[in-house]
């Protein structure tokens, strides 16, 4: 005759071992977050750019790496430059465009993964802008953004300093022509202003830009970031930088870095559903619909293997053109060597 233990034992005896099991794995748990390496990282804001930076929390890809994160956020890209400059932060989410404007006043940020080679934003517009935009040369658009109020993150940031070289280029100053308004990144700002007719025209984060197309508030005016003005076609905009200390005294952090985004981008942008699954989780209240777009908009701009050229570099310099006293060293503003091999 077979033994049968009470059922209350054997009840015991499971939740005892998955007591044991669990202790077990949260004491490796907490073995390999000993063993981590801090790193402290700052973000420009909450924009749908950082995708890999948000994939590489969510999967524990930094983690995965040897890396315990510290993420932050400012509003604004001189405030991440800053972070960077006075080593605040080991790593910045910065557009190039700020690693340009130091170098040519003799302050030197260096980039090593490149997040997007185009803009991050395109400029929408009300009804009353956008109508009949689409017979307009490049040229005819901008010149209709004269007497426009124009929406932006915030002052001295990569929207405005766009906005700048295109109306220069074709003939309007800032802010004699056009009036900028700064609105910080979040999305329902641009939704409101929009909708109290506060503002004519936007370069907001995504997915702000969709959220107010899917309003009904604006609509495309000018497309950036499918490279429809042919200067921001392929660039360096918005990279992983770090003081050039860290390059010297932290390469395996920086290495560890770029191996967590590397592999995150391949889950962000190589597996499309996925993706759109992690970033849904990231802006929780957003429509699945809205999401969507969001991510169709934003992953053309997103690079797959962060790699940065001097032709690139010089790219965004030559449409930018930052005044200093200093010439610019292009190679020493960027290099790929924490880039996971090929």
């Amino acid at each position: 005759m077979a033994f049968h233990e009470p059922l209350t034992l054997i009840k015991g005896k499971s939740i005892m071992r998955a007591w044991k099991l669990s202790a077990i794995a949260a004491s490796m748990l907490a073995a390999c977050s000993a063993g981590a390496e801090p790193v402290k990282i700052t973000n420009i804001g909450h924009g749908y750019y950082s995708g890999a930076l948000y994939v590489a929390q969510r999967e524990k890809l930094f983690e995965k790496h040897g890396l315990e994160a510290d993420v932050s956020f400012v509003q604004g890209g001189p405030l991440a430059l800053q972070a960077a400059l006075t080593k605040q932060a080991d790593v910045a989410v910065v557009s190039y465009e700020h690693i340009l404007t130091s170098a040519v006043q003799g302050k030197r940020v260096v980039a090593f993964f490149n997040i997007a080679n185009r803009p991050v934003n395109n400029i929408i517009g009300n009804d009353a802008l956008v109508a009949g935009a689409d017979k307009l040369t490049i040229d005819a658009k901008v010149k209709r953004l004269k007497g426009m109020r124009v929406a932006m993150p915030s002052a001295g940031g990569s929207g405005e300093k766009m906005l700048g070289v295109l109306a220069k280029k074709y003939g309007l100053t800032l802010p004699e022509d056009i009036k900028s308004v700064y609105l910080g990144a979040e999305a329902p700002s641009y939704v409101a202003a929009f909708d109290r007719n506060l503002i004519d025209a936007a370069l907001p984060f995504e997915p702000a830009g969709v959220l107010v197309q899917q309003a009904g508030k604006g609509r495309i005016f000018l497309n950036l970031m499918n490279g429809e003005v042919p200067e921001f076609r392929d660039i360096l905009f918005m990279t992983l930088a770090t003081h050039p200390d860290n390059i010297r005294d932290k390469p395996e952090l920086l290495r560890k870095v770029a191996a967590a985004f590397s592999d995150a981008v391949k889950i962000l942008k190589g597996d499309p559903k996925r993706g759109k699954a992690l970033m849904a989780l990231e802006y929780p209240t957003m429509a699945p619909a809205t999401n969507d777009e969001a991510y169709d908009v934003v992953s053309q701009i997103w690079t797959w293997d962060g790699r940065m050229t001097e032709s690139q570099a010089r790219g965004t310099f030559d449409y930018l053109q930052p005044k200093g006293t200093q010439d610019v060293d292009f190679p020493s503003t960027f290099t790929n060597e924490f880039l996971p091999k090929q």
